[in-house]
């Protein structure tokens, strides 16, 4: 940070450069760590590197047992590794799953978004009127159809009772005929004369058949009456169930209706929920570390506070500031990048800047508060394009003219970093950058001595009441300028009056929030209550519809039964009737028992002709019969044709509803498409953030499996190492115990042939078997031993061969000691011994 005493203004700058350098030096930093972990995990793991010569078995044991637990602990930290990257590799696959189908419901959002026009909106509930009418008309065709069905169904009925009809009278007219036989049979038997007891037990059991039949036309007539009546009861069961069906459908449609504007108002109200937390969490601000600022000004320790700072804050896009397009024009290598701000963008970050800057000054307790005019915006304007220096260097000459040119200042301070360029900026980048820049300004200002910290935060105008505050851009390279003073004349940077500055704090959009959060709640319970409500109607409805159905089964089934009932009736007045002919044909039988030649010839004739008559009859019944059949036939196939229009009628309603369901989903659709689309964009950027830290949490985990598993296998060859040393000291003790049991077994061999080497001595000479004198040797305690101590023989007192013999001989004649005779005398014995020996083999040669 630089001063010039002479103007009075702090001039500081942030170092961009810096950043990149101490990015170099947190990478220097991280290497040497990890430079440092690996020269740890090699001594952790390296058993040791001496040589088997220098250490034991125990410790060489211990080195073995040590590295196995390395690697046991290691080889449970790799498996715990895989482990890791199989459940990380899962959650990476299910996370794609979930961007896949944001993605589909993102899309389909967007496709809303575009056609959520008035001019779309208005024709969808223009086309859902129209579909709403269609309905009606359909279930209208469908009530007419239902309507025929029943007058045909009605048809069929009376057709089936007209052949019942018909059908008993073909069979009355069969029992007529038969019963004319009859009479033909009995006036002939009687003209005859022959069968009278027949003809008489005839009559009687036609008189019993008779009485049998009018009891049966009475049972049956009492059934067809109660048939008759359930009828009626159920005509008008279809009747009210009708009647509770058409209650309940308009009851369905009200709540159906009362559903949809409950629904209407939930989004209605969801919309500005939704408005509300898009206002809140478009609002920028800093958050400041406790501590930062003290009584006599920033903290000491800042540069902790400052990581605090830097941890704690970060901008939040603005969707409207992203709207807005900031002109560009070509710098001097023709690449368009060079930013134009307009005077009303520029009043617009300048203000928006500043309810960052009085927030900070309110959390910090100055007193101090930044203020904007007219004046402090051409104030920052003039030194923005009047700057000439490259790069981020303060223009002491534009800081001074700007005094001439636009108002004195009595204090002046300026903080200036690199902004934003291109072709394709908007509003939203420059907060952006602009926010960054605070933050540095901030928290990570030690390089600078924290002098822009102190502009930034009100620390340069403590005490004071105002800061004039304008914000500027460069036109020459897009250096952003936070430009601060305190005027001369504070009346003339006030002319036009103070800008209004918004601000960042969210009170009262919170209540605002919770005002509309509640009202969202409300109209969320009611929408509940209009869907129980819409719910219990469409289930009585379809209970209600049900009940019409069943009714009209019910109906079916009674005029069936009806039709049944009367048809016995019919049946049973037939019998009736015909019993009642044979009873009279029968009668007169009887009574023409007693009749003249005469009188039984022309009851005869007569009964022949009525005969004929009744066969008339029946022909006549028959056809009508055939043409009461052929009706019924008709009836039906009308009725199936009336049934399948029924059917094609309802069908129409369900397509007619279900399109009336579509589009009211669609104008759902495009008048929530903005929430919709919001709330999809916010699934979809969750759901992409999640895949990146599912994708980042495997990435991590195959690191740790990679350096678990190189981790596995360096133990394992420190174990392979020590396993090793431990081997080659087990080797060697195999090999020393085997040579020491060669050894032994060497020296019992060598103890077994030096007992069988017999050596004889005298008081100064050593001879061996075959007499020759031996030098060199050692005797002690009878045993001779060679200059390294060995074993090699034994002192023996017999003279075991000739050689011996004379050598020893000889070295009596030459004796070397006073007691030679001792020793003759001692070897007498022997030489007598070995002379005789000598001799008897002598003898035995010759």
């Amino acid at each position: 940070m630089k001063k010039n005493i002479k103007t009075l203004y702090t001039a500081t700058a942030v170092a961009t450069l810096l950043m990149a350098a101490k990015t170099q030096t947190a990478q220097a930093a991280t290497s040497e760590a990890e430079t440092k972990t690996n020269s740890e995990t090699t001594t952790a793991t390296g058993a040791t590197t001496t040589t088997p010569a220098q250490v034991t078995k125990e410790s060489a044991q211990a080195d073995v047992n040590k590295a196995q637990e390395i690697v046991n602990d290691q080889q449970a930290e790799a498996n715990g590794a895989q482990k890791a990257v199989a459940t990380a590799n899962q959650k990476v696959k299910d996370a794609q799953a979930k961007v896949d189908s944001a993605k589909t419901t993102l899309d389909e959002a967007t496709k809303a978004k575009q056609e959520a026009t008035q001019e779309n909106i208005d024709k969808t509930k223009n086309d859902i009127s129209q579909a709403e009418s269609d309905v009606t008309s359909k279930q209208n065709e469908a009530s007419q159809a239902e309507s025929n069905v029943n007058t045909k169904q009605s048809a069929v009925t009376q057709a089936q009772s007209d052949v019942n009809t018909s059908k008993a009278k073909v069979d009355q007219a069969t029992a007529d005929v038969n019963a004319k036989q009859a009479s033909v049979d009995n006036a002939q038997k009687v003209l005859d004369g022959t069968d009278a007891e027949q003809i008489r037990k005839t009559a009687d059991d036609a008189q019993k058949a008779v009485d049998s039949d009018k009891a049966n036309v009475q049972v049956k007539t009492t059934d067809a009456t109660n048939k008759a009546t359930a009828v009626s009861e159920a005509q008008k069961a279809v009747d009210t169930a009708q009647t509770a069906a058409q209650t309940a459908k308009t009851n369905a449609d009200t709540t159906s209706q009362k559903l949809a504007e409950a629904q209407s108002a939930v989004n209605d109200a969801q919309s500005k929920v939704n408005n509300i937390n898009d206002q809140i969490n478009s609002v920028n601000r800093i958050e400041m570390p406790k501590g930062y600022a003290t009584h006599k000004g920033l903290a000491s320790n800042l540069d902790e506070l400052g990581k605090q700072g830097l941890a704690m804050n970060k901008y939040k896009d603005d969707e409207k500031a992203k709207q807005e397009k900031i002109a560009a024009v070509a710098d001097s290598r023709g690449v368009v990048g060079l930013l134009r701000l307009t005077d009303e963008q520029q009043k617009e970050i300048t203000l928006w800047t500043s309810g960052i800057l009085n927030d900070i000054r309110k959390q910090l307790g100055f007193s101090n508060r930044i203020v904007v005019t007219n004046k402090s915006l051409e104030f920052a304007k003039y030194i923005a394009d009047n700057s000439t220096v490259a790069g981020i260097e303060h223009d002491d000459k534009a800081l001074q003219d700007v005094n001439k040119a636009v108002l004195q200042a009595r204090i002046q301070s300026e903080s200036i970093g690199l902004g934003v360029g291109g072709s394709d900026i908007t509003m939203n980048d420059l907060q952006e950058a602009v926010y960054d820049l605070m933050l540095q300004m901030l928290f990570d200002d030690a390089d600078s001595n924290w002098g822009h910290a102190m502009q930034i935060s009100g620390g340069d105008f403590y005490g004071m009441r105002d800061e004039y505050f304008g914000l500027g851009v460069r036109q020459k390279d897009n250096i952003i300028g936070f430009e601060t003073f305190y005027p001369e004349d504070p009346a003339k940077a006030d002319e036009g009056g103070r800008l209004t500055i918004p601000s960042v704090d969210t009170t009262e959009l919170q209540a605002e929030l919770t005002t509309a959060q509640n009202d969202l709640n409300t109209k969320s319970n009611a929408l509940t209550s209009a869907k129980s409500a819409n719910d219990e109607a469409q289930s009585a409805l379809t209970t209600a519809n049900n009940n019409v159905a069943t009714a009209q089964t019910n109906l079916s089934n009674a005029q069936k039964a009806k039709t049944q009932a009367d048809s016995d009736l019919e049946t049973a007045k037939a019998q009736l009737t015909s019993d009642e002919a044979k009873l009279a044909s029968a009668q007169e039988a009887v009574q023409a028992l007693n009749a003249d030649l005469a009188t039984k010839q022309a009851n005869l004739q007569s009964a022949k002709d009525a005969l004929e008559e009744s066969k008339k009859n029946l022909n006549s019944a028959e056809r009508a019969l055939t043409a009461k059949q052929n009706a019924l036939t008709e009836a039906e196939n009308e009725l199936k044709s009336a049934q399948a229009t029924l059917n094609s009628a309802k069908q129409a309603v369900k397509d007619a509803q279900a399109k009336v369901d579509s589009l009211k989903a669609k104008l759902d659709s495009l008048t929530n498409a903005e929430p919709n689309y919001e709330a999809a964009k916010t699934a979809y950027d969750k759901a992409v953030s999640d895949l990146e830290t599912a994708q980042n949490n495997l990435k991590s985990a195959e690191n740790v499996n990679d350096e678990a598993q190189a981790k596995l296998d360096s133990a394992k060859s420190e174990l392979a190492k020590a396993q090793a040393v431990l081997d080659k000291i087990l080797e060697k003790e195999r090999a020393e115990e085997a040579l020491k049991k060669a050894e032994e077994e060497a020296k019992e061999a060598a103890v077994k042939r030096a007992q069988a080497t017999h050596f004889y001595q005298t008081e100064s000479k050593l001879f061996d078997a075959k007499g020759k004198e031996v030098t060199g040797y050692v005797v002690k305690d009878n045993q001779v031993y060679d200059a390294k101590g060995n074993l090699v023989g034994v002192v023996s007192k017999k003279v075991m061969t000739r050689e011996l013999h004379r050598a020893l001989v000889k070295a009596n004649t030459l004796p070397q000691t006073g007691n030679e005779s001792t020793v003759l005398a001692g070897l007498g014995v022997a030489l007598i011994g070995l002379g005789s020996m000598l001799g008897v083999a002598k003898r035995k040669r010759q």
